[in-house]
């Protein structure tokens, strides 16, 4: 396309500073969003879309152009907002905040409503300000959930990025917005929506609840909690594995009974430290035979300290996950 060479000139003015600030802005974000696990995009605006932009006619001056660089933090869920924006707040200097659902619309309308900061980078010598630097150039900070974000980078080119203007196409856009909308609210009330679904009596994930409630009941009172799984479910799922391989899924209740009966008679400071809790556990399972070795379809994760504590398992070589590469 074509556009003026006052905007080439100024754009190229600009682009050295706009770079050095993307570099400054994208270093602190991927940070934040590598801890966080959230997941980071960006770019620097090309001179066709500032054109475009200018043309809209909703700008009277370059310095209103605030998104020159723009980036996204893509977050799972969106109680995780209010994270984003306080550390934003906290390491730049914020100029205006658009939060999601502040702009009116109306409710059978379906379009982007993001949150959308728009910030600079902190300068302590208000002397530059006047002058063109990379403390006066501003940038733009959204924040979008998972849906969004991948609604936005699968119907973008498809609709607004097309030759022709066509209703059914952004129709359908705006139809697979409401879903997305529907999809973050149901997330938002996902404990409460849960209540009202109607239970399937399906045994397998029975027997997983109740390893689960031992589990959980064991560290009331016995288990150190530096001993709890990160995760209780795949905890339970892998306990659950283990008995389906040793044949002992049709009585789990005998096998969970045993693991409280030994582990409520040990005192709680020789409880071990040194092993996982599922190590623990079927420790206890195979010396009381409950558990037979080797398991079929099972590779026990067997290390020197629970050898160690439990000489059973030195003789167990060929079942154990191996570390060589």
């Amino acid at each position: 396309m074509q556009y003026p060479s006052i905007l080439d000139r100024q754009y190229q003015q600009y682009l050295p500073f706009v770079e050095e600030v993307a570099k400054r802005v994208k270093s602190t974000l991927v940070n934040f969003c590598d801890k966080k696990g959230y997941a980071f995009t960006s770019r620097i605006k090309t001179i066709e879309s500032l054109a475009e932009k200018i043309e809209t006619g909703r700008f009277k001056r370059w310095s209103e152009l605030d998104d020159l660089f723009a980036c996204t933090v893509i977050i799972p869920r969106l109680l995780q907002e209010q994270d984003v924006i306080d550390f934003c707040r906290n390491s730049f200097n914020v100029t205006k905040t658009l939060k999601r659902g502040q702009a009116k619309k109306a409710p059978d309308v379906f379009r982007f409503d993001s949150t959308r900061l728009s910030a600079k980078l902190r300068s302590i010598d208000t002397s530059l300000e006047p002058t063109l630097n990379i403390f006066n150039i501003g940038f733009e900070i959204q924040i979008k959930s998972a849906f969004e974000h991948a609604w936005a980078v699968s119907t973008h080119d498809l609709v607004y990025k097309s030759s022709e203007i066509d209703w059914k196409k952004l129709r359908l856009a705006a139809q697979i917005k409401s879903t997305v909308e529907q999809l973050d609210t149901l997330i938002l009330a996902f404990e409460t929506v849960a209540d009202a679904i109607q239970e399937s009596n399906y045994p397998e994930l029975k027997k997983k609840i109740k390893i689960g409630e031992l589990t959980n009941s064991l560290f009331e009172n016995k288990i150190p909690e530096e001993l709890r799984p990160k995760d209780l479910s795949r905890f339970c799922d892998n306990l659950y594995s283990i008995l389906v391989s040793a044949g002992q899924d049709e009585n789990i209740q005998k096998s969970l009974d045993c693991i409280k009966s030994v582990i409520n008679k040990t005192p709680n400071k020789k409880i071990p430290r040194s092993i996982s809790l599922l190590q623990y556990f079927l420790a206890i399972l195979v010396e009381n035979q409950i558990v037979p070795l080797p398991l079929p379809n099972y590779s026990c994760h067997i290390t020197e300290e629970l050898i160690t504590l439990y000489p059973c398992f030195d003789t167990q070589n060929s079942i154990s996950f191996d570390y060589e590469t």
